[in-house]
């Protein structure tokens, strides 16, 4: 990753090769320490240069340096030997070069302080992203911003660069230290005048703090009821029947928190996931009865979160009401670089925003929405297909599902055979020998076993792959993997020829593409699946078209035998074993 070349940048590098050379502490809380000690030195008329020596560190605690910071920039802060002296005059010089260069300027550590590897750490966003949070926001207009989850302090920081006043009160039990250097960096001091991080408490000492504004981005995948938050439930206990991880309640709680709009940023799995996912959808979409309070859902890339893999979203709710419809934008589809998430939301800025016309986003009504399992994932929305006609209907009246068993991770009585998706790259029905096999727990039930005709059908990962079983489900009992299922048509109103070449077509893998979903691996639930329309003709019409899958098979078979006789000219010469 290139670094940022600013004077600001420049120092918190030099820091942290400072830190990284003499083997102690984490680097980047090293480099943080030291820039916020010089510019608090500086916002109390103190020289820089004081700095390499102990006492003007004492002074700083004494006036509200947080002593933790001071152990860890002088970690022997009595020290006199040759080694503490000369790390402490190094790290004063660079500050001292920094604040001559730059006077009473910003010292904006946050481009390098995010590069440096401090995302991973979680509760921080690219810069892209967190531009456009606070677009979503909107303006301040005196109210306070609350952002319960700001674990590093970034979006604090930037909040007070926007003008805004903060209330940084959290149900989690957060560790204090990189918001109060960064804030130091930002003001000079770890206790800014526009921050307050106090709550209002009833009688029996429960948080009932409200705010016109919020901004809230909580942990991923903590259990509530195990941690600070579940005092805060303001449902008496019921919000935690309800939600059990701390996306959905996180959700739920602070919508209820909040007067006049809340923008959330999480991972995907709050847009589609069944259970406390989809109750929460369902609440949020109804919560306003007549009047629609959900105004914006937009699905971003991997690597928003830092270099994990996860997609993210942004819910911008505004209580008591808003248009008519949902505006739906995708700003996540394709498979790019993490390091390019930046880039990808900075493209999409304006069309987050609503600015600009395009084919990643529309507006969706709230009955669309319920019609679709209250799915809020805008792909659902944005893939547009060509008309299915009349005689369509869902994929779960003219196929039964067959899911995988439950396996056994150790060796059983009960081995099969496994179909999955390295035996799907054919048109021709499956009759090879299958190379892989799996144990189950206890014995098939003969609803899993796939039958020949049944189509093989890839749900996870990559999502749309099919072959038709032939006779190698003849050879042995034979199970589908745990990525696939096996759809079984019902021959009288479909043949599987038929129904196999629709869901391999561009028509049926476009609704497939709309339909699948994924914070990491994309898949696709059998229910969403089984909801599929499919174009069923009559058996006539149906047996017309199976000509063409011959004609399919008889190509394939051509093709292979072609490659066969390449493969053999290219080698019966100069074979790779020729002495």
């Amino acid at each position: 990753m290139t670094r940022t070349e600013s004077p600001a940048s420049l120092a918190f590098w030099r820091l942290m090769d400072l830190a990284r050379g003499d083997m102690f502490g984490e680097a980047w809380l090293f480099a943080l320490a030291w820039l916020a000690a010089g510019r608090m030195a500086v916002a109390r008329n103190m020289t820089v240069d004081q700095l390499a020596e102990v006492d003007a560190w004492k002074a700083l605690v004494d006036a509200g340096f947080p002593a933790e910071a001071a152990d860890r920039a002088v970690p022997q802060r009595t020290s006199t030997s040759v080694a503490d002296m000369g790390r402490r005059a190094a790290a004063t010089s660079i500050v001292a070069e920094l604040h001559r260069e730059l006077g009473e300027l910003r010292w904006d550590v946050m481009p390098c302080f995010l590069d440096g590897g401090t995302r991973q750490a979680g509760g921080m966003v690219v810069p892209e992203l967190a531009a456009l949070l606070f677009d979503l926001v909107g303006e301040p207009d005196g109210s306070e911003l609350w952002i319960p989850f700001d674990l590093q302090g970034q979006l604090t920081v930037e909040a007070l660069r926007r003008g805004w006043r903060v209330l940084a009160a959290s149900p989690l039990s957060v560790w204090p230290l990189p918001a109060q250097l960064l804030l130091t960096i930002e003001a000079g001091h770890p206790e800014h005048p526009k921050v307050r991080r106090e709550v209002e408490r009833d009688v029996t000492g429960r948080p009932i703090s409200r705010a016109d504004y919020a901004l809230v981005m909580p942990p991923f995948g903590v259990q509530v009821k195990d941690s600070t938050m579940a005092m805060w439930d303001t449902a008496g206990g019921k919000g935690l029947e309800q939600f059990a991880r701390s996306e959905s309640w996180a959700i739920h709680e602070f919508v209820n928190r909040t007067n006049k709009r809340a923008v959330f940023v999480s991972v995907q799995g709050v847009l589609f996931a069944k259970g406390q996912e989809q109750r929460l959808r369902e609440y949020l979409v109804h919560r306003g009865g007549e009047c629609n309070e959900v105004e914006a859902v937009i699905s971003l890339p991997p690597g928003v979160f830092g270099a994990a893999a996860i997609a993210g979203s942004v819910v911008v709710v505004n209580p008591g009401g808003g248009t008519d419809d949902v505006y739906m934008a995708d700003l996540g589809s394709g498979r790019r670089s993490l390091q390019e998430a930046g880039d990808i939301v900075a493209a999409g800025h304006d069309i987050a925003l609503g600015k600009v016309p395009t084919d990643k986003a529309r507006s969706v009504s709230r009955d669309e929405i319920a019609a679709n399992e209250y799915s809020l994932a805008p792909s659902r929305y944005l893939r547009r297909v060509a008309a299915l006609g009349a005689n369509a209907v869902p994929l779960g009246e003219i196929c039964t599902a067959l899911r995988p068993p439950a396996t056994s991770k150790d060796s059983s009585q009960f081995e099969l055979a496994e179909v999955g998706q390295q035996d799907l790259n054919q048109w021709s029905a499956i009759n090879h020998e299958l190379a892989k096999t799996t144990h189950l727990k206890a014995p098939p039930k003969a609803g899993t076993l796939v039958q020949p005709g049944d189509i093989v059908f890839s749900i996870k990962g990559t999502v749309g792959k099919a072959a038709m079983m032939g006779s190698a489900a003849h050879a042995r009992p034979t199970v589908v993997s745990q990525s696939c299922l096996a759809l079984r048509p019902l021959t009288d109103r479909i043949m599987p020829q038929y129904l196999l070449m629709y869901l391999r077509s561009p028509h049926g893998q476009a609704q497939l593409e709309g339909l699948q979903v994924g914070a990491g691996v994309q898949h696709i639930s059998p229910s969403t699946l089984l909801a599929m329309q499919v174009p069923v003709p009559p058996l006539e019409e149906q047996r017309a078209a199976c000509p063409d899958y011959a004609r399919l098979c008889d190509l394939e078979d051509r093709v292979a035998r072609l490659q066969g006789e390449i493969a053999d000219l290219t080698r019966h010469r100069w074979p790779a074993d020729a002495q």
